[in-house]
């Protein structure tokens, strides 16, 4: 096995005015990865986070968009400022809480054909987040959006979520959460990068969809833990955000579905969408917390 220091791997994080969260991002990263040539990726924030990389962490590559051009654009910015073949894509709001990323960088070198893989997420709680997931059926997508909210543990939510997913070795799944993702530079660039028409969410069902399509594998591994203190950005405009994760579905569904069935289908999938749109943001009225990872 590799010294990790040794490990041809950029993390990268993309950053929007979570300046807290970032500092321990990096601090628990060099804590238990070492100085690895990182690149914070900061799109346009006004709450000094920038400086703050600067002055405290000057061996980190800082990347700045005078704007916030979205998570997409963002994560390809990040691998343009890097040569490495692997890059590890990181929400600014990810802890680093134990080493051993070297585990999944063997296991990539071993499986070639693996384009992108997906590491154990935990909640704040220690709890295990649904960050690997499968690609639903229309009626799943459709049961799921409108049951989910309210009965979390319904038998399409379960399915949807892998909630019963065996956690005990890495195995084929659909999608990986762009919170947390090894990705191969190779398979990455083959297939576009991240589509730049996704602002935020989706844009990592995307990607899986597309290294699927092109013959790579998308793996969950739970040899390494990272924790996800979800929603952190999102939260401090979530309307906007409720707003993006729907429109970021509408053209992931567009694309999914083509042809005439997907011209029958843009009805049905805007009334659903609108729908789903509008108890969403009554119930994050009601419950300000609820269903920040739908």
């Amino acid at each position: 096995m590799r010294k990790l220091s040794e490990a041809q791997v950029s993390p990268i994080v993309v950053n929007y005015n979570t300046r807290e969260d970032l500092r321990r991002c990096l601090r628990t990263m060099e804590e238990w990865l070492g100085r690895l040539p990182a690149v914070v990726v900061d799109n346009g924030s006004t709450d000094g986070s920038q400086a703050m990389v600067r002055e405290e962490f000057p061996w980190v590559r800082l990347v700045e968009n005078p704007g916030n051009p979205g998570y997409a654009s963002a994560c390809n910015a990040g691998m343009r400022a890097t040569d490495r073949p692997y890059v590890l894509i990181l929400n600014s709001d990810v802890e680093f809480v134990e080493g051993g990323l070297e585990v999944l960088l063997d296991y990539m070198e071993e499986n070639p054909r693996i384009g992108v893989l997906g590491p154990r997420v935990l909640n704040t709680d220690g709890t295990r987040q649904m960050s690997c997931r499968r690609f639903p059926s229309m009626l799943e997508n459709v049961v799921h959006g409108f049951l989910g909210e309210v009965w979390p543990e319904h038998p399409f939510t379960r399915s949807y979520q892998m909630k019963d997913l065996e956690d005990d070795g890495p195995r084929e799944v659909d999608w990986v959460s762009g919170a947390a993702m090894l990705l191969r530079r190779e398979a990455a660039e083959r297939v576009g990068g991240f589509d730049e028409a996704y602002f935020m969410y989706v844009e990592d069902v995307d990607l899986c969809w597309r290294l699927r399509a092109a013959g790579y594998e998308v793996v969950y591994h739970p040899g390494f833990s990272l924790v996800h203190h979800i929603g952190r950005a999102s939260s401090q405009q979530s309307t906007r955000m409720l707003y993006e994760h729907h429109r970021s579905m509408y053209i992931f569904f567009r694309r999914r579905y083509t042809g005439w069935r997907g011209r029958l289908l843009v009805p049905v999938i805007l009334a659903g969408l609108g729908s789903r749109f509008t108890l969403t943001w009554l119930l994050r009225k009601i419950r300000p917390r609820a269903s920040e990872a739908i």
